[in-house]
């Protein structure tokens, strides 16, 4: 299965128009066709689809995922392994979070089954299932971090200085 996950999402990333060539030859107006051939090459492909799929495989298998497009070229493991931690905290937080407060307003609902609560809170779930999660989240960013200017509204702040994003008005979690 994670074989046939890999094939499709390689397979998407062909179908996608362009190339991964052209942002850096389309907007270079001193860009040759020979300079976008040897991209092609450097890049590999020019080769068959088959072989292109199995090197990249190959190359994931040994968490080899290439270097970033952007400016610095750095390698992409390097810049995911500096920002995993962070990605896991805020999973782990928001599961905490959900679990906290979804399975007591479940109990309650289940309990008072068919009362005026149970009701409301299956409103709420299916207005909640019903939303576009982007547009909650940015409805949510805006509640918190703007109105009510508990979170910061992007970023997390840097450790170092303890200053935030949105310019130092944010609260401190925590202990300071």
């Amino acid at each position: 299965m994670l074989l046939g996950i890999t094939l499709v999402s390689f397979m998407v990333m062909h179908l996608a128009p362009g190339t991964p060539t052209d942002m850096q030859t389309t907007l270079n107006p001193k860009a040759s066709l020979e300079a976008q051939q040897r991209l092609r090459e450097l890049y590999g492909l020019d080769k068959p689809l088959m072989v292109q799929y199995w090197d990249w495989l190959s190359r994931i298998s040994h968490l080899d995922f290439g270097r970033s497009f952007s400016p610095d070229r750095r390698p992409v493991w390097d810049k995911i392994k500096e920002r995993i931690g962070i990605t896991l905290s805020l999973n782990l937080l928001s599961l905490i979070i959900i679990l906290g407060v979804a399975i007591p307003i479940g109990v309650l609902a289940a309990y008072r089954a068919h009362s005026w609560f149970d009701q409301a809170t299956t409103l709420f779930v299916f207005f909640g299932f019903a939303m576009p999660t982007f547009w909650l989240a940015l409805l949510l960013i805006m509640f918190f971090g703007v109105y009510l200017d508990w979170l910061p509204s992007r970023g997390s702040p840097p450790s170092t200085s303890g200053s935030s994003p949105s310019g130092g008005r944010c609260r401190t979690w925590g202990p300071t």
